[in-house]
């Protein structure tokens, strides 16, 4: 089990806490995402929602191993799909991603400044990974 004391955790999580606009819709985008980040290589992608009959809210949870499942991610992630579904973004990272990351996601307009949600990064401080 690889510890990381003082160091950058290899791994990162985004998290993004948004609103559902078409419950069915949101379903179905999710069931083809899920295998589609499967073989983009990501360590998770998971959705959370406070009422699975009619979710109003949820939040996916996004692990990431390195640089290049991120950028697979980003190729593959359908904004105009996704953003169909949800609204009203609020996205926190929380480790170290690379710079490669941080610009990309820039680009794709879910960094500061470009990102117009609220957004918070918490850089890594310790922990351990099995």
């Amino acid at each position: 089990m690889p510890h990381y004391h003082e160091s950058d955790a290899p791994h990162w999580y985004v998290h993004i806490d948004m609103d559902v606009i078409d419950a069915n819709a949101a379903r179905t985008y999710l069931q083809e995402q899920t295998l589609i980040e499967e073989s983009n290589k990501m360590h998770s992608f998971e959705i959370f929602v406070d009422n699975p009959e009619n979710p109003k809210e949820a939040v996916l949870v996004e692990c990431f191993r390195d640089d290049k499942s991120q950028k697979s991610h980003l190729e593959n992630i359908r904004l105009d799909k996704f953003a169909s579904v949800f609204t009203n973004f609020r996205v926190r990272v929380y480790g170290n991603p690379p710079k490669s990351v941080i610009d990309r996601m820039l680009s794709a307009g879910f960094w500061p400044p470009a990102f117009t949600g609220e957004f918070r990064h918490m850089p890594y401080f310790i922990g351990y990974r099995s």
